[in-house]
């Protein structure tokens, strides 16, 4: 079932960039996630405690929070950061791994795909809210969620998430 509000958060409480848009295709990016059997939980109490507004996890589990009636350009920029997450872990998962990896295999494309979509301050703000292990990751999904749209995301999904 999709919720009207179903555009969700941010990983973590942070300023999102100045570009953080509204996205016309994130009710399809969310329809998509279902599709390819990711659980959506919005705004349960497991989920959307703390500091994170928004999480997935390789049980295909994503939690969403939001507040407000109307969903923000911060709330679509979520959906496309957990979505990424989604994304990584479907491409590791095809190249034989388990957990979540970065898409990007190339660590220098990946740190200047970043550094392009993001900005120091930015990395740096990202860099503190989490543990050093998760730091490639999270700065992945970050710039994903900034450069690509949600039918991007869903043209990788398709791409990358049937096994």
């Amino acid at each position: 079932m999709f919720k009207p509000l179903a555009v969700l958060i941010a990983a973590a409480t942070l300023a999102m960039p100045a570009t953080a848009r509204v996205d016309p295709d994130s009710v399809a990016l969310l329809q998509t996630l279902q599709e390819y059997g990711v659980t959506v939980h919005y705004n349960s109490a497991e989920g959307c405690s703390g500091s994170h507004h928004g999480s997935y996890n390789t049980a295909k589990i994503m939690h969403l929070c939001y507040r407000g009636s109307q969903p923000t350009a911060e709330d679509h920029n979520t959906l496309r950061h957990e979505a990424f997450h989604y994304l990584q872990h479907c491409a590791n998962v095809r190249r034989g791994g388990q957990g979540l990896r970065p898409l990007a295999i190339n660590p220098n494309q990946r740190q200047q795909f970043v550094a392009q979509a993001l900005g120091n301050g930015y990395i740096n703000q990202i860099k503190s809210l989490y543990p050093a292990r998760a730091h490639q990751i999270e700065l992945e999904a970050f710039a994903g969620a900034e450069v690509y749209s949600a039918r991007e995301i869903i043209k990788y999904i398709k791409a990358w998430c049937t096994y």
